[in-house]
């Protein structure tokens, strides 16, 4: 097993970690809320296929255009879909391939989560590290100014 090795910091030096601890914990935060919005318009996606796959031909249907607003459209087929490759090219898929690709997205921004969760974990523990140890030095340098 490796040996711990004890490193001195200077006190402008514990702080500038913990600026550095703060600003990636910020920025862990902000990629989990955006995994989380992932997720969730992918789950959206899922629950608006199987609406799809249980719906009649010809059905009327209200479609999302984003920022709330919405569209009347007829359903001319529930078993194909569009799925944009990018640069406005979309391919028919089938409803039951999408929703296989869905649930694999799905699973890995499930696991990106999950790492991104241990992330967060770890940075905390390192703030509180650093705080405890920058709030040890502060208090030893009021016993020192006291004596």
């Amino acid at each position: 097993m490796a040996e711990k090795e004890e490193i001195k910091l200077t006190g402008r030096q514990v702080l500038r970690a913990y600026e550095l601890e703060k600003e990636k914990l910020r920025d862990i935060q902000d990629r989990k809320q955006q995994l989380q919005q992932l997720l969730s318009e992918t789950v959206g996606a899922e629950q608006g296929l199987k609406e799809i796959q249980n719906a009649g031909k010809n059905r009327q249907m209200l479609v999302s255009l984003g920022a709330g607003i919405y569209a009347e459209a007829k359903l001319e087929s529930n078993t194909d879909v569009k799925t944009g490759l990018g640069n406005g090219i979309v391919l028919k898929t089938s409803i039951v391939k999408a929703l296989e690709e869905l649930g694999k997205r799905k699973e890995g921004i499930q696991k990106d989560i999950g790492f991104t969760h241990k992330d967060e974990e770890v940075t905390m523990q390192n703030l509180n590290n650093l705080g405890s140890s920058i709030e040890s030095a502060r208090q030893r340098k009021i016993q020192k100014s006291k004596a």
